[in-house]
């Protein structure tokens, strides 16, 4: 079976994740604190931060996939870490979750309101700033990627039908179930020859 990481495995969609794919493939769930799995200790669980390079590093070794689901900061710190540990590793396949705006891909109107919680993308000091460089870093990397940007998250139980945006598109649709979003990337993982070295935005239909 194919061998899976998971990278901050305490999320709420990381979760969800691990337990769809769990009988699937061969699973590793990296985090900080894996007393916040509960119910959720799926597979072989390695407690560590990512930053911690060696560690990160030994956790890699002879994964098929990583699958990063990290934040909220200090992203391009965080990806920097996880892309020189994945060379090293010599991985071959990283999906790594951002978030939409970081391409300044939200429709004006929306975008203004955005900007004034998250701050701006060339900003790096702030939210969106620190996403994008996060972003750069692993879309620049020699590493096979693909790069998640959620729209707005909701809690909603149900998996949605979902209209996928590029990197260069405008945003469409609405804000997106955490369930639709495992389920996308759940897919991903178990067929992973899809959105290579690319970049999109998952919305509600």
């Amino acid at each position: 079976m194919t061998n899976v990481l998971i990278l901050g495995a305490s999320g709420n969609i990381a979760k969800l994740v691990a337990t769809q794919i769990n009988k699937q493939v061969t699973l590793t769930q990296f985090l900080r604190t894996p007393s916040k799995l509960g119910d959720a200790v799926k597979g072989r669980v390695i407690t560590g931060d990512v930053l911690d390079e060696d560690a990160l590093q030994q956790a890699m070794a002879g994964q098929d996939i990583v699958y990063a689901n990290l934040g909220p900061s200090p992203m391009a710190k965080m990806a920097a870490a996880v892309i020189k540990a994945a060379k090293n590793a010599q991985i071959k396949r990283l999906i790594w979750v951002a978030t939409a705006g970081i391409y300044n891909e939200i429709a004006k109107e929306g975008r203004t309101q955005a900007e004034a919680i998250y701050g701006k993308a060339d900003d790096p000091n702030s939210y969106f700033g620190d996403e994008r460089r996060g972003a750069d870093i692993i879309d620049q990397s020699t590493i096979v990627t693909t790069i998640i940007r959620p729209n707005a998250l909701t809690n909603d139980s149900a998996v949605q039908e979902v209209v996928i945006n590029g990197r260069n598109e405008q945003l469409q649709g609405y804000p997106i179930s955490r369930a639709t979003v495992a389920n996308f990337i759940s897919q991903l993982i178990l067929n992973p020859d899809q959105y290579l070295n690319d970049s999109i935005a998952i919305s509600k239909k």
